[in-house]
């Protein structure tokens, strides 16, 4: 059975098959993690992306990544949270179809050792107790396909909230 762990770090400075980027629909620079992705990989990431078709939200396409320490990005767009109103539903839905997309083309590549960050919990305002508990379980039911799936959490806070959720759910 592979590993599932949660940590907290720079997940820019961490080596993997492949780093999970919060990505805009037409791939282009985003706001938070998707910013800092682009800054370091520079001109050859924005060429690969604009040959892309455009990406919508639950989707997921993956392209090399210059100036990092993977191999591999694969980009996710992430659903806006809208404070559980009538949409909220819908949202989860999404998010979820995030990390199954991601998984998805993960197998398609064999890629074995995969990065995510807290999906759509940064600038795109989901709580992340809701985050946590769509995204554990979505990892969790395909850890036996991977090596070590990581989610690598921006702060001591949110890794401790990650860490309840799956004692809680897991």
């Amino acid at each position: 059975m592979g590993k599932l762990q949660l940590i907290c770090d720079d997940v820019l400075t961490l080596e993997a098959d492949a780093l999970v980027c919060p990505a805009h629909k037409h791939l282009i620079r985003g706001r938070g993690l998707s910013e800092q992705i682009f800054e370091r990989a520079g001109e050859a990431l924005v060429s690969e992306c604009s040959q892309l078709p455009e990406c919508p939200v639950g989707e997921a396409r993956i392209t090399a990544a210059p100036d990092l320490f993977v191999n591999h990005l694969i980009h996710t767009v992430t659903p806006q949270w809208s404070s559980g109103d009538q949409w909220g539903a819908e949202a989860l839905v999404q998010l979820r179809r995030c990390y199954e997309s991601v998984l998805g083309l993960a197998r398609e590549h064999g890629l074995q050792r995969l990065l995510f960050p807290a999906l759509g919990a940064g600038t795109n305002r989901f709580p992340h107790e809701i985050a946590a508990h769509q995204g554990l379980d979505v990892l969790n039911k395909a850890r036996g396909d991977f090596e070590v799936l990581t989610v690598c959490l921006h702060s001591q806070s949110a890794l401790g909230t990650w860490q309840q959720v799956r004692e809680r759910f897991l």
